[in-house]
């Protein structure tokens, strides 16, 4: 039996103690719940001290005022309250009083961040809260000054997939698994900061509203590392991921400080969300932040950020701003990138996050306005506003020569080393600069200390990969006899004349003329068309990027009259653009919809065609797959296929097809970075068959013959063999998912068939609701869902057949071959059905499952033969059958009335003493009597006054009867009957 207590929830209540959190263990010792109602996640005598020793001075008429306040914040939704929550921690609140200096407001903190020591940190376990319909019991709840900022889920790391099960768990708790249910207590993630999955050798943290899949592990401590954590928890080498994340999250000045300098909320298309820092981000400020400290000792003044695309840079930008502001006096802050576009982009993401008055830059006289006069502000800008009017000569003035100016550089690779970044630096020659970029520096170019100085942090493909923060790119060339080999100008143009340059600039207009021949868009669009409509499943979509904004306008033309997926042009609006490509130009509001149209896994928009604009910046997760007939190369290259490299839903990997042959070879066009930063970057489709064989090989090694499927369930009849098959199954149809329909795959889809009919069966046979085929990829589970249909097996998503509808199940038990199969399937069917049923009558089920392990154990040990057990496990079947007849016999309408009758039998039987039988169904009635009457008030079960009335009406009953009933017995038997009425009563 697992052990989830012992292997991970003490050893975490352990590691916060070492921490400095007062730890409280339930299952320990005894603690006094000081909450009036468990409808509140609030420890109101502990915010209420923590508010009077951190502001002392408070009335008492004020200290009331403002606990009440924490507590009864009203917003529009639980995220909207967690917000609001959220700025009273950071930014306090305050009363108007008289501290001996007139009636003014004083500013009152409910947390001092600047000195963690003085705030009160405990962790409870087993901490009840009651939501709507449901009383959860998160595994461990931890509360800084009361306030409920963290909860932990565990699991013992020996169940099959316990990352799954606590997240599971997780979102139930918040009421984010489904739009229409109402589950949970979301009362508890009103103040909550983190939420962690663990399971000991695993550990992963979100915050409220985090979907599952976003969740990510914590793998660098820093500023220590895990030889100091592993030294501080006692372990002489490994150490376990979960102390690296209580450490990460929960020593308490980095929790302060991560609640105030790294938790955003910002408006997305979902609505409004919760964003925390993820380790790359976090160590990448630390990082600037360490070195801003030395930056006297330093000949270049600044560093590099590169976080590979798709790894939230934008981000690390905003938390590396909020944390100047915070710490250093005054700042003036300048970010900076070359595109309108971004530069719009990174001015919304600060504004909607909250970030105190960002101001965007107009045109060149007013960036040079603000950076001269307007010390302490937060300005956006283009990189070509640091340039000279027209009449102009000479060197680019000084506008500021003061030394607290932070410029924050995005995209630097393509601006960093041009003339415009020297005018910023001759404008701005004492400021501390930090270069943001989503593709690695040149390996020519590392040495380099006249612009940013070395990298600061980097967080590398392969590491996004292993987080899951990206997902694999892929790359297949299509069409190969119609490739266009690109053309590198720049490189051309070395040593050449004007005259030779003009004719090289022909030949290339030559080229693309070819490029965009309509013979040749034609045969494209058609093999778009194909590839797109059978081998992009819903509801992914794709891109076509092309050579000019005419080839765009020709792609969508020829899609249209193919009958192609609905698409969209977008290009800019160019003024000497001739009137016929004008008009394809989207307005502003039309790009808009059509963005927000093609990012809505349900728009209408399918494909985008593009020519430059969305290749950077355009963050679309639904977008799958890139066709490509364009030259790109080096940074171009990396940044326009990341469009597709971002995490979604059934998502195993992002595609580029080729049409134009920029890839061919691709270790030449990534040359110019160092291998081990751009290993991976787009991975060729036929690389993939090694990988394929081995995850087949591996599948299918549990069994010696696949095609006796009984045994093959025999072979899976140990939970630790199923999980392994699982695993490994689920591999081999992600695989699959990703070549299919390759030729390579063709090798493997009659075993893929076969096994999934196993896979199937198995589940089917074990009522393992772990057998689920998430993440195996849309194509290959409708290709499983189809073949297990037409192979008469029950739908992966379908319930089993049950022992309580006899007739169906003697039916399924006739179909199976052998007593062998039969006892199994009669095994595992009896199992579920007490596991289902067990919190309707815990006695009468708790009595059948030992009975039933016992069983087990004897046909286990060969002191039972198949049809021995086949008997007495129909026995158990008649028992479960049959609660209606024996309910009958002692005279109750139906079954609720017996379970309730077992209960008060079992807590009376504990004396040994004989009990009149009359008395028990006397008991009994009453009981049931005045438990029915309560429990049809309207939604009795989150009004805890019903439920306090409901308590004592038992009590009354209880007093009332003749027998002679113990104070315990009382306490014992009004639990259990108030966890029968919730379980019989809806």
């Amino acid at each position: 039996m697992a052990d989830e207590y012992g292997s991970v929830e003490r050893p975490a209540l352990d590691t916060l103690a070492t921490l400095g959190w007062e730890v409280i263990d339930q299952q320990r010792e005894t603690w006094d719940d000081p909450r009036e109602t468990q409808t509140s996640a609030v420890l109101e005598p502990r915010i209420r001290a923590a508010v009077d020793k951190l502001n002392p001075w408070l009335s008492e008429n004020n200290l009331n005022r403002v606990v009440r306040e924490i507590q009864q914040v009203a917003g529009t939704s639980t995220m909207h309250e967690n917000e609001l929550i959220h700025e009273k921690l950071v930014k306090h609140t305050s009363v108007e009083q008289n501290r001996g200096y007139g009636k003014k407001h004083q500013t009152v903190e409910y947390i001092n961040h600047d000195r963690p020591e003085t705030n009160d940190f405990l962790a409870i376990n087993q901490f009840p809260v009651e939501g709507k319909h449901e009383t959860i019991l998160p595994d461990i709840v931890l509360f800084v000054n009361g306030l409920p900022l963290g909860v932990i889920e565990c699991k013992d790391p020996t169940i099959q997939d316990p990352r799954s099960k606590a997240l599971e768990q997780l979102t139930r708790y918040q009421n984010e698994r489904e739009q229409t249910a109402t589950e949970g207590a979301e009362e508890l993630f009103r103040y909550n900061q983190f939420s962690v999955a663990t399971w000991l050798d695993g550990a992963v943290m979100g915050t409220y509203g985090t979907p599952k899949r976003e969740y990510k592990p914590w793998r660098d401590p820093y500023p220590v590392d895990d030889e100091y954590l592993a030294d501080q928890f006692g372990f002489d080498e490994y150490l376990p991921a979960q102390y690296r994340m209580l450490y990460a999250l929960f020593e308490p000045s980095r929790l302060l400080d991560q609640l105030r300098n790294y938790t955003v909320h910002e408006n997305k298309k979902q609505g409004r969300i919760k964003m925390v820092a993820r380790y790359q981000q976090y160590r990448a400020v630390e990082k600037a932040l360490a070195r801003i400290e030395k930056r006297h000792q330093r000949e270049v003044p600044g560093g590099v950020v590169w976080h590979t695309q798709g790894s939230g840079k934008s981000l690390t930008m905003l938390f590396l701003a909020l944390k100047l502001r915070r710490e250093m006096d005054d700042p003036t802050l300048v970010l900076v990138t070359d595109r309108h576009a971004l530069d719009t982009q990174l001015h919304n993401t600060f504004e909607r996050c909250g970030f105190p008055n960002p101001h965007q830059a107009g045109d060149i006289d007013d960036l040079r306005e603000k950076l001269a006069n307007h010390a302490g502000e937060t300005i956006t800008t283009l990189i070509q506003k640091f340039q000279l009017h027209e009449e102009e000569s000479g060197d680019f003035p000084v506008l500021s020569e003061d030394n607290d100016i932070y410029v924050m550089v995005d995209e630097a690779h393509r601006t960093q080393y041009k003339h415009l970044a020297n005018n910023m630096r001759t404008a701005l020659p004492n400021a501390f600069y930090v270069g943001f970029t989503g593709t690695p520096i040149e390996k020519e170019m590392r040495d380099t200390r006249k612009t940013f100085g070395n990298y600061i942090d980097s967080y590398t493909i392969d590491k996004s990969l292993e987080d899951n923060t990206t997902v694999e790119i892929l790359y297949q060339g299509r069409l190969a006899d119609i490739h266009l080999d690109g053309t590198d100008l720049d490189r051309v143009f070395d040593g050449h004349t004007d005259e030779e340059k003009a004719e090289i600039k022909k030949r290339y207009a030559q080229q693309r003329d070819l490029a965009e021949a309509q013979s040749r868009i034609d045969r494209i669009a058609l093999d778009i068309i194909d590839h797109y409509e059978n081998e992009v499943a819903h509801p992914f979509k794709g891109m076509v990027v092309t050579t000019s904004k005419r080839a765009a306008i020709t792609y969508k033309e020829t899609l249209d009259e193919l009958n192609g997926p609905e698409s969209r042009v977008v290009i800019s609006q160019g003024h000497n653009d001739p009137e016929d490509v004008k008009r394809w130009a989207p307005s502003g509001s039309e790009l808009t919809d059509y963005k927000e149209e093609f990012v809505n896994p349900e728009g209408d928009v399918e494909l985008l065609i593009v020519c430059d604009m969305l290749l950077t910046g355009f963050d679309a997760p639904v977008a799958q797959v890139m066709y490509l007939d364009k030259p790109l190369r080096e940074h171009s290259l990396l940044q326009a296929i990341a469009r597709v490299n971002r995490p979604f839903a059934e998502k195993n990997y992002g595609l580029v097809i080729d049409y134009y042959g920029v890839s061919e070879d691709l270790q030449e066009a990534l040359a110019m970075f160092s291998e081990d930063e751009v290993a991976n970057a787009m991975v060729p489709l036929e690389d993939k068959e090694p990988e394929l064989e081995a995850a087949h090989s591996k599948a299918v090694s549990f069994f010696d013959d696949i095609h006796d499927e009984e045994a093959c369930l025999q072979t899976l009849e140990p939970e630790d063999t199923r999980i392994e098959f699982t695993n490994q199954f689920k591999r081999f149809s992600t695989l699959m998912d990703t070549v299919l329909p390759d030729p390579m795959a063709n090798p493997y889809k009659e075993d893929l068939e076969q096994l999934s009919t196993i896979y199937g069966r198995a589940k089917e046979r074990f009522r393992d609701d772990e057998m689920n085929l998430e993440g195996c990829g849309q194509q290959v589970r409708e290709l499983i869902h189809k073949h297990i249909r037409t192979s008469g097996i029950d739908v992966l998503n379908d319930e089993p057949v049950s022992v309580m509808d006899e007739a169906e199940f003697d039916t399924k038990l006739d179909t199976l071959e052998s007593d062998e199969a039969r006892a199994s399937e009669m095994q595992h069917a009896v199992t579920h059905e007490i596991n289902v049923r067990f919190d309707e009558d815990p006695v009468h089920y708790g009595s059948l499952r030992e009975r039933v392990e016992e069983l087990i154990e004897e046909y286990k040990q060969g002191r039972l033969d198949e049809i021995e057990i086949i008997e007495e496990l129909n026995g158990v079947m008649d028992e479960i059958r049959s609660r209606k007849q024996r309910a009958h016999e002692h005279g109750f309408e139906g079954t609720t009335e017996l379970s309730f009758y077992h209960s008060i039998a079992d807590v009376l039987d504990t004396d040994d003493r004989e009990v009149d039988d009359e008395h028990l169904l006397e008991l009994t009635g009453s009981i049931v009597g005045s438990v029915e009457d309560l429990a049809e008030i309207v939604e009795w079960k989150e009004r805890v006054g019903v439920q306090k009335e409901m308590r004592q009406q038992v009590r009354i009953e209880l007093y009332k009867t003749d027998l002679d009933l113990t104070d315990d017995q009382r306490d014992e038997l009004t639990s259990r009957i108030i966890q029968l009425a919730r379980a019989h009563y809806q």
